[in-house]
């Protein structure tokens, strides 16, 4: 049974879609001048089946009383909704009807009766003359194409013309006079503007055709273009000021600016500028007379003055615009500001308003620039005349930028009021977030802080900062909201030595934008902890710097106690050379020089000679007191000897060598002195203190005789000398290596010995 229904149903469908054509209608139609007749109809509801429209045509005697021909006809194309039938007489009635037909039947719309005129629609007029013969006015002359009118005055015509700066068109209707050519005059517009004009045409029924229909405006003619005259301007630039602060020699800067006049409002090529200024009681003087938009001034800043300006054309001067600058410190604005409502009127613009003043010759100057303010840089201005209470800003607006607005109200060029505010033509999401810097890390916080943005980034009123962050080996992230006050924050509860990981989002009505990830790792110790670790390491490595340092300053005395150097005595020249004989002459009691013929040799805490041969000498007097010995003249060839100042030692220069030792031949670093006392037996002596010495027989001696009994051996680095104190026969013997230490031999006496303060214990042999 459900089968069969459907069967049904699906049968019926397409019969209940596919109907015939019906609501058929003729919406209007027109007639063109030799031509057609064309008829203009809605199509009829959708259908599925193909439809076809049909348009009869018969010219018709009398007001369709009576078929005058035979019908014509035209069928539509497919889709189209609109068919025209050629005709050869527009003075008749015609009668008119439509057919629509398809499969399942046809439609015939009510027949309609319809004049050829009273349809007519005529060709476009043709403008042939068009000139400017006043500064306001304009004349132009047309004419209709063949013979669709026999005069102007059986058509209607509408001229058009419109400010080739502007869009707006404006149109006028005119009918033209029996037997006159189809012109007129224009008036009204502006001058010095360039105009661009056209005309249409439209056929004038007469009132015996009866017919509900009217005849159709033509199309345009093709537009002509003319300028009108010039003339004087209508109204003085608009004046504003800039004016600095006074200088040293009692004057300021005043900045005189001005708009360039509007066109209709200049009506010709402005030529100059003429600016004017007055003293209070005393006439107007020129100041500049420019091509320009602002002139320069330095006026006393004590003085109150009032400017005038002009603009001058071909046909004429403007009237003066009045500006009034007090004198510097003068009050330029009431106490009171006048409120001052803003608002965005779009993406690029502002809308301010506030209360509406009532004051003849009122007008308002306003001010406005991008915030913060730069310097040098120009700041926008606008003049605006007349009692309003609002006005919308659009010049130099940009959204994401803060702007600073200032209204000023004058009345006959003064200053009565001001006020100003701050606004965003649209808030945008900032353009960069802050940059964030670690403050202080400690083991378990970190403290962070931002600058705050430039205004010019800021895109927006800053509402909040989010700082979020995220511990390494933790998981989840925590996120924290500040004001937008705020400028650090402390980040708590961390793991000593752990990475944290952080950022900062900067928002604003416009939206947010986040900052780059900043990385913290948190120290291991706090600062106390650190500081007693780092002083310990200090002492310890101070410590081992100050035992090395001690180690390298003691090197070579360690080096000399645990390895002590003991000259080689067979690599000494000693044993090669013998020196000269010298022989001492003791000198009287008190007397501290021997001969002044020595070469100055100094013998220091080594030599004293008792005064007289009945005293016994003290060997400690032998290293309290300096001499000075006279050497034979044989002994000046060699080297003067190394002079030697109380405890302390001078060094002979290097290279310094007598001129008979071998070049091999190296210092001795060391000396004795031997006291030697003689007995009564002249064949023997004893030597002290080495006892390593044996009797030997004394050589004659070859030194003159000396005044005492005592004699003395001498040796040091330089020189070496045997001193014969009671005997004339002593003499010096070369015996093994060392031949001033073995030589003393068969000398009768006792032997003391006196260490040179330059030789070491450790260096004698």
């Amino acid at each position: 049974m459900q089968l069969i229904l459907g069967w049904i149903m699906a049968l019926l469908e397409p019969i209940s879609c596919s109907v015939a054509p019906r609501d058929l209608k003729i919406k209007y139609c027109v007639s063109f001048w030799a031509k057609n007749i064309t008829c203009y109809w809605d199509l009829v509801p959708e259908t599925s089946l193909l439809t076809t429209y049909t348009l009869h045509i018969t010219e018709e005697a009398g007001r369709c009383r009576w078929d005058f021909g035979g019908a014509r006809s035209c069928i539509a194309a497919q889709g189209d909704r609109s068919c025209g039938i050629p005709v050869e007489n527009l003075f008749a009635f015609y009668k008119i009807i439509l057919t629509a037909e398809n499969e399942l039947g046809q439609t015939t719309q009510e027949e309609k009766c319809i004049h050829g005129l009273s349809i007519v629609k005529l060709h476009p007029p043709e403008i042939y003359n068009l000139v400017a013969n006043q500064s306001h006015c304009f004349q132009l002359e047309w004419r209709l194409s063949g013979d669709e009118v026999l005069l102007a005055a059986e058509a209607q015509y509408q001229i058009g013309y419109h400010d080739l700066a502007e869009t707006a068109w404006t149109q006028v209707n005119f009918t033209a006079t029996e037997n006159v050519p189809a012109s007129a005059t224009i008036c009204g517009a502006s001058p010095f503007t360039n105009y661009s004009v056209r005309v249409r045409a439209k056929y004038l029924p007469s009132s015996s055709l009866q017919s509900e229909e009217t005849p159709f405006w033509s199309e345009w003619s093709t537009e002509r273009f003319v300028r009108t005259l010039p003339t004087a301007p209508s109204r003085g630039p608009a004046l504003w000021r800039k004016v600095g602060p006074p200088g040293s020699d009692g004057k300021r800067e005043i900045v005189l600016m001005w708009k360039p006049l509007k066109p209709k409002e200049a009506n010709g090529e402005i030529l100059a500028y003429s600016l004017h200024s007055q003293r209070e009681g005393q006439p107007a003087i020129p100041q500049c007379f420019t091509q320009d938009l602002q002139c320069t001034l330095f006026l006393q800043a004590g003085e109150g003055f009032t400017f005038f300006v002009t603009a001058s054309n071909a046909m004429g001067t403007s009237p003066s615009t009045k500006l009034v600058v007090p004198p510097s410190g003068g009050q330029e604005a009431p106490p009171s500001q006048l409120p001052l409502l803003v608002s965005p009127a779009s993406d690029h613009s502002l809308l301010l308003q506030w209360s509406f003043l009532r004051f003849p010759r009122m007008s308002y100057v306003f001010e406005w620039g991008r915030l913060p303010r730069k310097p040098g840089e120009e700041r926008c201005w606008r003049y605006h005349p007349g009692s309003v209470d609002h006005v919308v800003i659009s010049e130099a607006i940009e959204p994401g930028y803060l702007y600073d607005l200032e209204i000023f109200a004058l009345i006959d060029g003064r200053v009565w009021g001001l006020g100003s505010t701050t606004a965003y033509s649209k808030q945008i999401a900032p353009r960069r977030a802050p940059v964030l810097n670690p403050a202080q890390i400690w083991k378990s916080q970190v403290e962070l802080q931002w600058d705050q943005i430039p205004l010019e980034e800021r895109g927006g009123e800053i509402r909040n900062y989010t700082i979020c962050y995220e511990e390494e080996g933790k998981d989840g992230q925590s996120a924290v909201v500040l004001d937008s006050s705020a400028h650090h924050y402390l980040i708590e509860s961390l793991g000593p030595g752990s990475v944290v990981q952080v950022y900062i989002v900067a928002t604003n009505d416009g939206g947010s934008t986040r900052g780059s990830t900043l990385s913290i790792r948190t120290k291991n110790y706090d600062n106390l902890e650190a500081e007693v670790l780092f002083s310990a390491l200090c002492v310890g490595f101070v410590l081992i710097l100050s035992g090395s340092l001690a180690c390298l300053c003691k090197q070579r005395l360690i080096q000399n106690y645990l390895w002590p150097q003991i000259p080689n005595p067979a690599k000494s020249n000693l044993a090669l050379w013998m020196p000269q004989k010298v022989c001492l002459d003791f000198p009287a009691r008190g007397a501290e020089k021997w001969s002044t013929g020595y070469l100055g040799l100094t013998i220091g805490d080594l030599l004293r000679v008792l005064p007289s041969k009945q005293e016994e000498p003290d060997p400690k007097v032998l290293t309290e007191n300096k001499w000075q010995v006279e050497v034979p003249g044989a002994w000046h060839k060699y080297p003067q000897p190394t002079p030697v100042i109380g405890n302390r030692t001078l060094s002979r220069k290097q290279g310094e060598l007598p001129q008979k030792f071998p070049e091999t031949w190296s210092e001795v670093e060391y000396a004795r002195v031997f006291i030697i006392q003689k007995n009564n037996d002249p064949e023997e002596s004893q030597v002290h203190p080495t006892g390593s010495l044996s009797k030997r027989q004394a050589p004659p001696s070859s030194c003159p005789g000396a005044k005492f009994g005592k004699g003395i051996w001498l040796q040091n680095m330089t020189y070496e000398a045997l001193l014969d104190v009671g005997s004339r026969n002593m003499a010096f013997e070369v015996t093994g290596e060392f031949p001033l230490l073995v030589s003393l031999a068969t000398v009768a006496g006792d032997v003391w010995t006196s260490e040179s303060p330059q030789g070491d214990s450790q260096k004698q042999p």
